[in-house]
């Protein structure tokens, strides 16, 4: 039997050879035919990997376009959600860089192209800053009364957000509403905003603490009278500048204080305006220089403070 079996096998080599020759040329002219190679695109999400701690992570794409070369069955089986991008930060540097998307998808496939095949992503460092927080009191008091001090409880508070965002920061300021029912003295917390120089609102960060705590004292029997302010700049201007002018907003305020204290008064100074770190137009948040017995509602007011460059003679360029 096993000598029958072994004589079986041995014989007609050449054909048995010759059949399995034949049989890999028509498996290979099949799958040519019915599942041939083709290219083909994918769109992935594109993921950041090995993230450092303490910093806001801003990347410029969301997706990419995976191109793929493979048989056509892989495209039946597979789909976007099988294909991943990633950038690695890992030894990533604070500021704005392009950086390498990597790809992994499944066995079988042979990339073709990625697009976009790299991404700028903004590391921006999370910080901490004291800034001045400044209470502005609106409205009216009732009839005949009028603000006597406004205290509040620190003059600086802390933020913490990206640096890019806490050094556009001027100040924090709060805002007590007045109405013709605050005829005695009151208190409150404020909630407190930041603003930059400009006046605008800069979000996206963390106030601590978020309000303030406010004592407003009233007072009766006081005059009240309209004064102009006058700006007092600074002697610090770069040297290549020359000032052209200071002009507050308002240009007048309401102060009030006894007949004898505010009769005299017809203009009130604001503090030393330091011009160091102007070097074009800027508007700055400056205080008032309040005579004693004086009282105003807002002790801050806007300068809009206009520079040019100085003329040159053309021997000295």
């Amino acid at each position: 039997m096993i000598s029958s079996f072994r004589s079986l096998i041995q014989r007609n080599w050449a054909a048995k050879i010759a059949s399995v020759f034949v049989a890999v040329i028509l498996w290979g002219y099949v799958m040519n035919d019915q599942n041939p190679s083709t290219e083909g695109s994918f769109t992935a999400q594109v993921q950041l990997v090995n993230v450092p701690e303490g910093y806001k992570v801003t990347k410029g794409e969301d997706t990419v376009k995976i191109t793929v070369r493979g048989v056509r069955s892989l495209f039946v089986n597979n789909n976007d959600v099988d294909f991943h991008a990633y950038v690695d930060l890992r030894g990533a540097e604070a500021g704005t860089n392009l950086y390498k998307i990597r790809v992994d998808m499944p066995q079988g496939f042979e990339l073709v192209d990625v697009y976009p095949d790299s991404m700028e992503v903004t590391l921006d460092p999370i910080v901490q800053r004291k800034v001045r927080a400044d209470i502005s009191v609106n409205g009216s008091p009732a009839s005949g009364v009028t603000v006597a001090s406004v205290t509040q409880a620190s003059d600086e508070v802390t933020i913490e957000g990206p640096s890019s965002l806490v050094n556009e920061v001027d100040r924090l300021i709060g805002y007590v509403g007045l109405t013709s029912k605050n005829e005695s003295d009151f208190s409150l917390q404020v909630p407190l905003t930041a603003i930059n120089a400009d006046g605008r609102e800069v979000s996206g960060l963390t106030i601590q603490p978020a309000t303030m705590y406010v004592a407003v004292q009233m007072a009766r029997g006081l005059t009240k009278k309209i004064v102009t302010i006058t700006p007092v700049p600074g002697d610090d201007l770069d040297s290549r500048l020359e000032l052209v002018a200071i002009k507050p907003e308002p240009l007048q305020i309401e102060i009030a204080g006894a007949e004898n204290v505010i009769a005299n008064l017809k203009s009130i100074n604001t503090e030393k305006i330091s011009l160091a770190d102007v070097y074009k137009n800027t508007n700055k948040t400056v205080k008032l220089e309040i005579p004693p017995g004086v009282t105003v509602t807002n002790h801050d007011v806007l300068a809009h403070i206009v520079v040019k460059t100085k003329k040159t003679s053309k021997g000295m360029e």
